[in-house]
C-alpha cells in the first residue's frame, strides 16, 4: 500500500503544472492564477498532512517525506514558472 501511495504521489507531483493550462483555457487568467494557488498550497501543505494522518506511528511517512519533498518543491517552483507562461498566453 505505501509503495502505491508513493508512486501515486509522485505522479500527480508531476500533474500539478499543467493544472493552469486547463483551467487557464477554461477561466483565462483568473483560473491561471488560481489554479497554481491551489495547486502549491496542495504541494507544499497538504501532502505531509497525508503521511502525518497515513504512517504516524510506523516511521515511513517520514522517509517519504524526505524522499518526495525535493520532487514537491520542485513541482511547485515549476507550477508557478508554468502558470507565467500560461498567462501570458491567456492575457491576451
Amino acid at each position: 500500500m505505501f509503495d502505491d501511495l508513493m508512486t501515486l504521489l509522485v505522479i500527480l507531483s508531476f500533474g500539478f503544472p499543467a493544472m493552469p493550462w486547463f483551467l487557464g483555457a477554461r477561466w483565462g487568467a483568473r483560473g491561471v492564477w488560481l489554479s497554481t494557488g491551489f495547486a502549491v498550497v496542495i504541494l507544499l501543505c497538504l501532502f505531509p498532512i497525508l503521511f502525518w494522518v497515513a504512517c504516524g506511528a510506523c516511521g515511513q511517512g517520514a522517509i517519504a517525506i524526505f524522499m518526495l519533498g525535493p520532487i514537491w518543491i520542485a513541482s511547485a517552483l515549476l507550477t508557478v514558472t508554468s502558470a507565467a507562461f500560461a498567462y501570458y498566453k491567456f492575457a491576451r
